[in-house]
């Protein structure tokens, strides 16, 4: 079904006209709904949990946001950030050597779209802008990170908007993502690099480019993924991306993550699976 009159904002769960040539078509627009059963009705579920992490998963030994520590740490913690940006600023430009400079050699990263080492990662993201409207068009919105330090080891919270463009039967849709990405880090020789990267995602939205021109997404499709990013992980299955479903805020990933945040700081050994069960058996 496509608009071809541009839409006001209505209430929730308030009906509208869409006038497609000469007939005129009811619509509800209700909140979607994260279905853990074929049971699930609307507005039974709250799809957006916020709740503060167990205070047993923080790193309380680490140097945070001039919490804890001298200044020297504090120049440490804005090379790292430093380092961290480069993600949204390098990436989006395709400025591939500064990009991979963020990393130590064997870094491993957790995307929703790719899973594997730097590498593999930087090939897919080419390989990715050379498909064009065929594939997504990625830009992100850096918005602000904390850092926590300890020892030769460190990790970085950064909040970040993902914008993803998508092309369905000749229609522009944006995909806009809020979520925050986890970097761990080490200095090794005097040097900090990136040496895990993934992310949570805390929800997302579709925007269409013309506002006279609308793509339907069915509601039953949807409902099957995550509450965080439900939208972005239908977009990425009908470009024949199967999305990773373990990287929503809201689900038991984010205290796994945290735990394994924690972990890294106090020197532990940590998988690339960072938010769940690992299964990559040669790391």
């Amino acid at each position: 079904m496509f608009c071809t009159k541009a839409l006001r904002p209505l209430a929730r769960s308030a009906p509208c006209v869409i006038q497609t040539g000469t007939t005129a078509r009811f619509l509800s627009i209700s909140r979607p709904v994260y279905a853990t059963s074929s049971t699930t009705t609307l507005g039974t579920k709250d799809l957006y949990p916020t709740t503060q992490p167990p205070l047993s998963i923080r790193p309380d030994k680490a140097s945070r946001n001039n919490a804890t520590g001298d200044d020297a740490a504090v120049l440490d913690r804005m090379k790292i950030r430093e380092i961290c940006e480069g993600w949204g600023l390098y990436r989006d430009a395709a400025e591939w050597e500064n990009y991979r400079s963020m990393f130590h050699d064997d870094a491993y990263i957790a995307t929703s779209w790719k899973q594997g080492h730097i590498d593999e990662f930087i090939k897919a993201s080419k390989h990715g802008f050379a498909k064009g409207e065929n594939f997504m068009y990625i830009m992100h919105r850096l918005i602000g990170q904390t850092v926590d330090v300890q020892g030769n080891r460190a990790v970085s919270k950064m909040k970040v908007t993902i914008t993803c463009r998508f092309t369905f039967n000749g229609v522009e849709v944006d995909n806009e993502a809020d979520c925050r990405f986890f970097f761990m880090l080490e200095k090794r020789e005097g040097k900090w690099g990136v040496c895990f990267y993934t992310l949570l995602f805390d929800k997302d939205k579709m925007i269409p480019v013309h506002p006279g021109r609308t793509f339907d997404i069915p509601e039953a499709e949807v409902m099957k993924y995550p509450s965080g990013y439900r939208y972005l992980a239908w977009c990425e299955d009908k470009i024949d991306t199967p999305p990773k479903l373990d990287l929503n805020s809201h689900g038991p990933e984010r205290d796994i993550l945290y735990s394994k945040c924690k972990d890294w700081l106090e020197g532990k050994q940590v998988k690339p699976n960072l938010t769940g069960k690992d299964t990559v058996e040669s790391w």
